[in-house]
């Protein structure tokens, strides 16, 4: 795996949004390393420690379910809690921290060896606000992962959640919200876009989960970003339709 480089921002960012990154820095079980290693180290070991317990887990998951591939917001998403009812089982391939240049460098352990029938991705949060990178280099990789899944996965049923909105929280690591906002809003257009020209499916979480002031509504956030269980929620009501 390429080593991931994280500016400080990247690390701000990282310690306010990660509750997987707290928890390993305070008590250190996720990973079970010495929690005086800096934030850029813990998240690149838990990155390849989830990238390596997808191989193993893979020899042991049947073929043809269902496959979540994200970043936290999807990692940190319990899939039994809300997808236990539906008729294939659901396996969660998110990593926090992700970018869409990380899900295309992990395709063949997250999707490929999997085979399965359906496909949610959800990725592209981390490039805008932790990686620094613009709306068009963003969708043009989130484009590259639907050309790559469809080339190698031609069966499978691709759907592409929208990005979620963020909420002012995010103003104590230095973000500006507003502007967070409009590239959310121009990424997720992108998304559209892509997904009608590449006849994916495109399913609308972001206007579901807004409040009064077009931010994310606080009663589905801990932390301004990552959605909690009430958030998890209004995500699987919309989307277990589709998967039904």
């Amino acid at each position: 795996m390429k080593r991931i480089n994280l500016t400080k921002k990247d690390v701000i960012y990282l310690s306010i949004i990660a509750v997987l990154i707290i928890a390993v820095l305070v008590v250190g079980l996720v990973l079970g390393i010495e929690p005086k290693k800096s934030a850029e180290v813990l998240m690149q070991e838990y990155y390849d420690n989830k990238y390596s317990s997808f191989a193993t887990q893979n020899a042991n998951l049947s073929k043809g379910q269902i496959v979540f591939i994200g970043d936290s917001i999807t990692d940190l998403c319990p899939l039994d809690d809300y997808y236990s009812d539906l008729p294939l089982a659901s396996y969660n391939r998110g990593i926090g921290g992700d970018t869409t240049k990380g899900v295309l460098n992990r395709l063949k352990i997250s999707a490929y060896d999997l085979a399965p029938s359906k496909i949610v991705l959800l990725i592209g949060i981390n490039d805008l606000l932790g990686g620094g990178r613009d709306v068009d280099s963003t969708a043009k990789d989130y484009a590259k992962i639907i050309d790559e899944l469809q080339e190698n996965l031609p069966n499978t049923e691709i759907y592409c959640i929208s990005i979620i909105p963020i909420n002012s929280t995010l103003e104590q690591a230095g973000f500006n919200v507003y502007e967070c906002r409009a590239k959310i809003v121009s990424l997720n257009e992108k998304i559209v876009a892509i997904s009608q020209e590449k006849g994916t499916t495109y399913v609308n979480i972001y206007d579901s989960l807004l409040d009064e002031n077009g931010l994310l509504n606080p009663q589905y956030t801990d932390d301004g970003l990552h959605l909690n269980a009430n958030g998890f929620v209004v995500w699987s009501g919309i989307l277990k339709p589709y998967l039904a």
